[in-house]
């Protein structure tokens, strides 16, 4: 399958194709990096054992024992310990109060696990069931992050390091901590440099790396550790106009939206969503004045960030799977879990209102359904991500999706008089030297500031980073430009029964 070079004049245009009048961007060549298994070092793993076993064992006192098991299980597991037979330092009617509270809380977990299933996942299975890659697990590279100003971006790794690229710099820092395991999110900070924020399985980190730098393993004074307040960390956010603020959160149970004042190292319950079974993602509005937050519950919120009310949507056929922001913040898209449909939700601009309102609509509109004739071929969209200039969205399909796994499918974007989408084709690539079913893409984003359009950047199963630059002109409306499938169907938000599907709490919902 030949590897998607560019777009020029609206047509995507492969590496066999005529070249001559493409003109690409010298830096990205340089920033093309492959990431391959053999380079990453792997940590021994033994089957049956864990962490314990590398440690000598060594005598406990019941506080320690209870601290320990406090730290281990919470709650669960202090009554756990105290209602054991072995222990002889606590009354038998303390002890068989216990047993009784323990039980009592077991059965309470029973009924929170059949209505949010995830809970019983392990770290790793919710840090691989909520990342934006679609094969955390095995990928080489589980997260990518570009800085918003300069040409260099953040590679997360499987063995639990980051590395930074510049594209004039042969020198590629790698960011190493213990508390840095099983990376799910990463963000740069708005206005800064070398502040780079990652979302781990106990903590979340902040590196200062000094663009600089002659060094290449920055030392432990560059990172700041943040304790958990919930974890796995699944999402991590800087507030967009540079602030010293940063929102995490946990799809694990964890119901609040937390932000950190990173200075102070202090940490404060911004909001909270009760019964969700947790909040998986964050992300805010480019112009800051709106903040998305999905849950694991069929269910989404939106929060105006200046009183910080919220308006939400249920009756989710599943829980949001991925979402993405239009430039002015006026349309959200997303998608649900296991379906193949694109959905638009509308929002009044935030510059025409005099106090601030979330101003969502009533319902959410199908903006484009990917679903195929054939019923035994199921479309499962796992990403959707759109350019900074509102007129290229692209979308990852999920690795269980067997015709379209190994590609991106790029649509043009227009506003005007509706929001719209129109199918540009499909973006393919990886290593020539695979087979074409054994190397599919796992990661997509988009580089912020790009001259002459914008660049989707493609992380593939086996390691390589390629940047595919889109020229088109961003005065022009795309519904003008041409389209590479002209039979493609463009759905508008307003069209259909089927559109109104969702409503939000302040009004009544509509029958199905």
């Amino acid at each position: 399958m030949d590897r998607t070079v560019c777009e020029v004049n609206g047509e995507l245009l492969s590496a066999t194709q005529n070249l001559q009048e493409y003109h690409g961007c010298e830096y990205l060549s340089n920033l093309r990096v492959h990431i391959t298994v053999e380079s990453l070092r792997r940590s021994a793993v033994v089957m049956g054992e864990n962490a314990r076993s590398g440690f000598l064992e060594h005598k406990e006192d019941f506080t320690q024992h209870l601290q320990a098991a406090w730290c281990e299980s919470g709650l669960s597991g202090v009554l756990s310990v105290v209602s054991s037979e072995k222990t002889e330092q606590v009354h038998p009617i303390v002890k068989n109060a216990c047993k009784y509270l323990l039980l009592s809380l077991w059965l309470l977990n029973g009924m929170h696990l059949t209505i949010f299933p995830h809970l019983k996942y392990s770290d790793e299975e919710i840090c691989r069931t909520f990342s934006a890659n679609s094969d955390w697990s095995e990928s080489p590279i589980r997260h990518m992050a570009w800085h918003s100003r300069a040409k260099k971006y953040a590679l997360a790794l499987k063995d639990d390091t980051i590395r930074v690229h510049y594209s004039d710099n042969v020198l590629v820092p790698m960011l190493k901590h213990k508390q840095q395991r099983n990376i799910t999110d990463m963000s740069w900070k708005p206005l800064s440099s070398s502040a780079l924020a990652v979302a781990s399985q106990t903590a979340t980190l902040i590196w200062n790396i000094d663009p600089n730098s002659l060094s290449t393993r920055p030392s432990s004074g560059s990172v700041q550790l943040l304790p958990a307040q919930h974890c796995p960390i699944t999402s991590v956010v800087w507030h967009p106009h540079g602030h010293d603020l940063l929102y995490t959160c946990s799809a694990q149970n964890s119901n609040n939206v937390v932000v950190w004042d990173v200075s102070m190292k202090r940490p404060q319950v911004k909001q909270r969503i009760r019964w969700c079974g947790g909040v998986s993602r964050l992300l805010f509005s480019p112009d800051g004045s709106k903040l998305l937050a999905t849950t694991s519950s069929n269910e989404l919120r939106v929060f105006e960030t200046g009183g910080w009310e919220s308006e939400k949507w249920r009756k989710l056929v599943g829980r949001v799977q991925t979402a993405c922001w239009t430039p002015k913040g006026t349309t959200l898209l997303f998608a649900l879990e296991g379906e193949a449909k694109i959905f638009s939700l509308q929002f009044t601009d935030s510059y025409l209102l005099d106090q601030p309102t979330v101003g969502g609509g009533q319902h959410a509109s199908v903006a484009m359904d990917l679903t195929t004739t054939d019923d035994d071929v199921p479309t499962i969209i796992h990403t959707i991500v759109m350019d900074p200039t509102g007129q290229r969205l692209a979308v990852l399909f999920s690795k269980d999706d067997p015709e379209r796994r190994n590609k991106v499918e790029l649509f043009s974007c227009s506003s005007q008089p509706v929001f719209s989408l129109s199918s540009r084709g499909y973006i393919t690539g990886g290593d020539s030297t695979e087979a074409d079913d054994d190397v599919y893409p796992t990661f997509i984003a988009f580089k912020p500031n790009f001259d002459l359009g914008t660049c989707l950047t493609v992380c593939f199963s086996d390691g390589l980073v390629d940047h595919i630059p889109l020229y088109f002109n961003t005065s022009v409306d795309v519904t003008t430009a041409p389209s590479i499938h002209p039979n493609a169907s463009v759905l508008h938000p307003l069209d259909g029964d089927s559109s109104l599907l969702w409503t939000t709490s302040t009004a009544p919902a509509p029958s199905p």
